[in-house]
């Protein structure tokens, strides 16, 4: 077996079949063939891996000649199909050929970046640098060396002679750590230099493509790039002007079936992981597979990390060994990410918030995102696009593409179009629990997080029924943690409860902060038992262990699974005044007539909430719907938890985006509907009469009983009003196109990053965050994504090995002085020039000329002479 080791771990080099073939076809599609094995103007093709850290680039990169082999057979039958290939003309046994050069006749060469030549022509340095490692393992290499260094300067020369002295058909060229081309090593190279061509600044990864495109149109040469980068987008512009065409490599995470044959081959100082962890059960758990997939994600590096962390802890601790699923549980999730390699999103405005908060959501949500799909820009817009994957990469996210059968009837993307690529985002739990308290104290970022932490034990999270749910529940704790009384939310107004002051449990700035949502057991059908073993349901008859055991405290609480016999969202709420309201039992209305009391005891009041939204099939939410939804919650809560004696209060609300007449005509003023303890009828002109439970005399011309209400409980039916009222007139409007008759948009970011910002657009001036700091020591960002700006968001890069060494890592650049002193600005030209330049790093700085400028919009020559005498100042 092929294994790499880390630190003590040893573990299998895994399988990326599709990746190997992926790699394989852009090769082929690079050299068109004649029938004779020649090559007709070739075009370069390259795949390249932008994936964030850890995903296993460099593995694969290094490890290629390797994956080929354990590949071959089914590689042999791919290039049986072909007639002719690379360096064979029309023959006999072609695949056979290849495959053997393939593995026997290639030259394998890996180049990290960081560890450049130095030179004054990067063209010049990576053709000595790439002959320097194909010839290392020569034992006449120095020799071989001299006989091609003498054709450095002419590509087809150079590489005719190094395949000739080595007696080699084929190049493999890997690069790794591109990124690392913004650094400042890469400034010496003349040929790297950024230029104005045409309208646009051709930046160093322009001439980056150039450059290579020379190598890569040589016969015959298979090329592999890799690195975190948000400047090679996904529009591909940055490979525009050259011929190199970019081929997005699909490195996935790790399946839940893969973390378990990895973790089932891995070795520890030499022992079975597996034996270290469990030595009573050296097979191992299947719990304990799926937790290490659940908190890493999959992804390669965190995988290795989380069972390196384990191992380390049963060298040191012997009673480690041996833990019982929640024990292990609670180890591997106070394993925190190593520092050296972690991305993620720092200093954010509420504003990049949203961003980050959308993407979270949409990876719960599982949305299936095409490769080409904006987020920003676009046409119309005056502006580049900004394609999702390229905002996830740079946010931290890692993504994995969808099997072709997931794309199901509901999707919005045409037959013509079905050859597009799709992708589920993935944001590691490892990653998350680091960063989620710098921004703790912003209300839909905390619930989201809430939900993350949850996400394994949640049912259909891509059901329609689940993401209106999880919407609404998210709009209600936002409005909750902005709400003094509970009487601001329209949903609750005129109940029971719209008097109640919200206690804040936390004060940052001039935000409370309210406990997070808390998910707990869906309730089962009567027939089921009390309640499972592993507490994923409960019985309808178990309300009171269930109330004791997770209702004890106030807060909102969201059922795991959809389809539950009770409530879709539970609120327990406490009034902390020393008296309460009464109301006088009389006829069903919007008024109520309090009256004081004084009581010795807080009273509880228990809201559960049957949302019946945006159902394509429903009619609206009739008489007979609201029955059965009292019948699944008033109903069993008031006979089995004693309310009056416990001064409980139970309240059923009813929310709907679409009623049936016979309710409709209930709202008086389009308020929301109060029906209080007492029974109700149905008369000869089907309208409701109301009769107190107390009362001995039935009323008149009745035909039936519809509903009775228990002492202690009340019926809220929110109206259509109230509803649009609480989710905002906007997000409304988002939630009726997301959720109404085109259902493809629920897998969508845009709209869901609408209906995001839409909702809480008034959050966004009221909620208090670090102020962004400029070029504050940390990766600096050349600025692919103007609508979100530079400064909604920085992203925190604390990668330090020792072969990354760049100017984006050293310290601050004073742009004050820089402007004001080095440039001379007056204060009119400094408030001009600061935010069209400040953006960039230092490094960009230095590469900037008359027309960079000019491209920025510093249209005054004056201005610019000064920038530039300042630039010679600053780098000279």
């Amino acid at each position: 077996m092929n294994t790499i080791v880390f630190e003590k771990v040893e573990f299998p080099l895994v399988n990326r079949e599709s990746a190997v073939f992926q790699v394989l076809k852009s090769f082929l599609s690079s050299y068109p063939l004649r029938q004779d094995g020649t090559t007709t103007a070739p075009r370069p093709h390259i795949c390249y891996a932008p994936q964030m850290y850890g995903s296993g680039k460099s593995a694969f990169g290094q490890q290629f000649q390797k994956l080929l082999s354990i590949n071959k057979e089914n590689l042999l039958q791919y290039l049986k199909t072909f007639v002719c290939l690379p360096g064979f003309g029309k023959g006999e046994n072609v695949g056979e050929r290849a495959l053997h050069a393939l593995l026997n006749e290639t030259l394998y060469v890996a180049l990290n970046l960081p560890n450049v030549l130095r030179g004054t022509r990067f063209e010049d340095t990576l053709v000595e640098w790439i002959s320097k490692e194909a010839l290392a393992e020569f034992p006449n290499g120095a020799d071989l060396l001299s006989q091609v260094l003498s054709y450095v300067g002419s590509p087809k020369e150079w590489f005719q002679k190094l395949l000739q002295v080595t007696k080699k058909r084929y190049l493999y060229l890997f690069i790794d750590e591109i990124g690392a081309l913004e650094g400042d090593k890469f400034t010496m190279f003349k040929d790297l230099m950024v230029t104005q061509r045409g309208n646009r600044v051709h930046n160093v990864y322009c001439s980056f493509f150039g450059v290579l495109s020379k190598i890569l149109r040589q016969p015959f040469v298979i090329c592999v790039l890799a690195g975190r980068s948000d400047v090679v987008v996904t529009s591909q512009r940055d490979a525009y002007t050259s011929p190199v065409v970019l081929s997005f490599l699909r490195l996935d995470p790790f399946s839940d079936a893969t973390v378990k044959y990895f973790i089932q081959n891995t070795t520890y100082d030499n022992e079975p992981i597996l034996k270290v962890l469990f030595p009573s059960h050296p097979e191992g758990h299947d719990w304990f597979f799926k937790q290490v997939y659940d908190y890493t994600g999959g992804i390669p590096y965190y995988v290795v990390h989380v069972l390196n962390e384990l191992g380390s802890m049963c060298e040191r601790w012997n009673s480690f060994c041996d833990l019982s699923e929640d024990q292990m549980k609670e180890k591997i999730e106070k394993i925190a990410p190593k520092s050296s390699l972690l991305v993620a999103p720092s200093r954010m405005t509420p504003k990049s918030m949203i961003v980050f908060s959308s993407m979270l959501l949409a990876s719960i949500f599982e949305f299936r995102i095409p490769m080409r799909e904006t987020l920003f820009g676009g046409l119309g817009t005056g502006s580049h696009s900004e394609y999702v994957l390229d905002i996830a990469n740079y946010l931290g996210f890692y993504y994995v593409s969808c099997p072709r059968n997931e794309q199901d009837e509901a999707s919005r993307i045409p037959v013509e179009d079905s050859d597009e690529t799709f992708f589920k985002l993935v944001f590691p739990k490892i990653v998350l629990k680091e960063i989620q308290s710098r921004y703790w104290n912003f209300p839909p970022f905390r619930f989201i997080c809430s939900l993350f932490s949850s996400i394994s034990r949640l049912d259909s999270p891509s059901s329609r029924g689940f993401k209106f749910e999880i919407i609404f529940t998210l709009i209600l704790y936002v409005r909750w943690c902005f709400c003094s009384k509970l009487g601001e939310l329209s949903i609750l107004r005129h109940s029971f409860v719209e008097h109640i002051s919200i206690e804040s449990a936390k004060i940052i700035g001039s935000l409370k902060v309210d406990p997070i949502p808390n998910y707990v057991p869906a309730f089962s059908s009567p027939m089921s038992g009390i309640h499972s073993a592993n507490e994923e349901t409960y019985n309808v008859n178990a309300w009171k262990p269930f109330f004791e055991k997770y209702l004890s405290k106030d807060g909102i609480f969201v059922p795991i699974r959809q389809n539950s016999n009770g409530p879709d969202v539970l609120i327990r709420v406490t009034d902390m005044k020393n008296n309460s309201f009464l109301v006088i039992q009389g006829e069903s209305s919007s008024e109520q007539t309090p009256m004081e009391t004084k009581t010795t005891k807080e009273r509880v009041y228990l809201i559960g909430i049957a949302l019946k939204c945006f159902q394509l099939s429903s009619s609206g939410v009739g008489r007979s719907m609201i029955k059965a939804e009292v019948a699944k919650f008033l109903h069993p809560v008031a006979s089995q938890l004693e309310l009056e004696q416990n001064n409980l209060t139970a309240i059923q609300l009813i929310v709907s985006d679409k009623y049936a007449e016979e309710v409709s005509k209930q709202f008086r003023n389009n308020q929301n509907w109060i029906l209080n303890s007492g029974v109700y009828y149905e008369d000869n002109n089907n309208n409701i009469v109301y009769s107190s439970i107390n009362s001995e005399i039935q009323p008149q011309n009745i035909r039936e009983e519809w509903l009775w209400i228990p002492p202690h409980c009340q019926v809220v039916v929110c109206s259509t009003t109230s509803l649009r009222t609480f989710l905002g007139r906007k997000a409304s409007e988002d939630l009726e196109r997301v959720f109404g008759d085109n259902p493809g948009w629920l897998e969508q970011l845009k709209p869901l990053y609408d209906l995001l910002s839409n909702s809480f657009v008034d959050l966004l001036g009221r909620i208090p965050y670090e102020e962004y700091e400029r070029n504050s020591g940390r990766m600096e960002r050349r600025s692919t994504l103007p609508s979100m700006d530079m400064n909604m968001m920085q992203v925190e890069e604390t990668r330090r090995e020792e072969n990354v060494a760049s100017s984006s890592m050293s310290s601050s650049f004073d742009w004050n002085t820089f402007l004001r002193e080095r440039c001379g600005l007056s204060e009119e030209e400094f408030s001009v020039c600061y935010s069209k330049i400040s953006r960039f790093g230092r490094i960009s700085l230095s590469r900037m000329n008359e027309d960079s400028l000019l491209e920025l919009g510093i249209r005054d020559p004056s201005i610019r002479t000064k920038l530039l005498m300042g630039i010679t100042k600053e780098f000279n």
